[in-house]
């Protein structure tokens, strides 16, 4: 007698098991805000591509709802702010802007996650190979690399932060540096020549990043989504944020002429900041 479905599920064999992934709730208005403008992005990219546009543009979408995820990291307490950012950065695509920097957004929601443990739970082995996995498979560009690089950071990081010391995510970290720098050689994606900086570019980068560093978040209110209920870490959302800074002000300087596609990152980190100080005015209001 074959095996139902249900009672594959309850024995584990179907059951998908991660504490750095996780689903969206479509009961959050936020969230069927970003479905819808993933949508939009997606329409909007299929339409230029009809009419003759380049068809890089149909990364608009998955740019849409990357830029959102990373601002959902570093400015949890906010809705505004991410959606603002999704709505800049698919923007950005559909106009023609340098997309390249996708695959650093998406590494670096991937970072700011793990160091802000947003999930409420260290990652499960199978995260750990999951997450060197992903760091080697993006660092196949510059700016790609510097997304896997800190990635292993942020691996790094969160084992540092919590009170459990696991020498399998020291172990993880290690391999994720190493794979990512090893796939990034092996692909050429590291400049030959000392790369011809912009400093139109890279200085209001490093400020946007220096104060980043030196401004504190206000204490988060926001919930980790786990089953405890505990509210995200202060310290933690700093270091995401710093993470975030010094890898985009990295990733700047190693593009040179091609910094341009850290813009709506950049875009992204500005709109956190100043939900930052919204909050902080409101909070000294009341």
């Amino acid at each position: 007698m074959e095996e139902t479905a249900s009672s594959k599920a309850e024995s584990g064999l179907m059951a998908f098991r991660s504490h750095v992934l996780r689903p969206i709730d479509l009961s959050r208005p936020s969230n069927r805000m970003i479905v819808a403008l993933t949508l939009v992005a997606a329409i909007s990219a299929g339409v230029v591509t009809w009419t003759g546009g380049d068809p890089v543009v149909l990364l608009a979408p998955l740019y849409t709802f990357a830029i959102w995820a990373l601002v959902r990291e570093v400015d949890p307490d906010h809705d505004w702010s991410a959606l603002l950012a999704a709505f800049a950065g698919g923007t950005w695509v559909v106009a023609g802007l340098d997309s390249s920097g996708l695959l650093l957004v998406a590494g670096l929601a991937v970072a700011t996650r793990l160091v802000l443990n947003s999930t409420g739970r260290r990652p499960l082995p199978t995260d750990l190979v999951g997450l060197a996995l992903i760091a080697a498979g993006l660092s196949f560009t510059t700016t790609g690399w510097v997304a896997g690089f800190a990635i292993a950071v942020a691996v790094y990081a969160d084992d540092r932060m919590a009170e459990e010391q696991r020498s399998r995510s020291v172990v993880a970290a290690a391999v994720a540096a190493l794979a990512a720098s090893g796939v990034a050689t092996l692909t050429s994606a590291f400049p030959e020549r000392v790369p011809n900086v912009v400093p139109e570019l890279v200085v209001p980068i490093g400020l946007l990043a220096l104060i980043s560093l030196v401004r504190e978040p206000e204490s988060p209110v926001s919930l980790v989504d786990s089953r405890y209920g505990d509210r995200m870490d202060h310290e933690r959302l700093h270091a995401a944020r710093s993470l975030l800074a010094a890898a985009i002000f990295g990733a700047a300087v190693l593009a040179g002429r091609e910094a341009e596609a850290i813009g709506p990152i950049a875009i992204a980190l500005v709109l956190a900041l100043a939900s930052n100080e919204l909050e902080r005015i409101q909070r000294f209001r009341t």
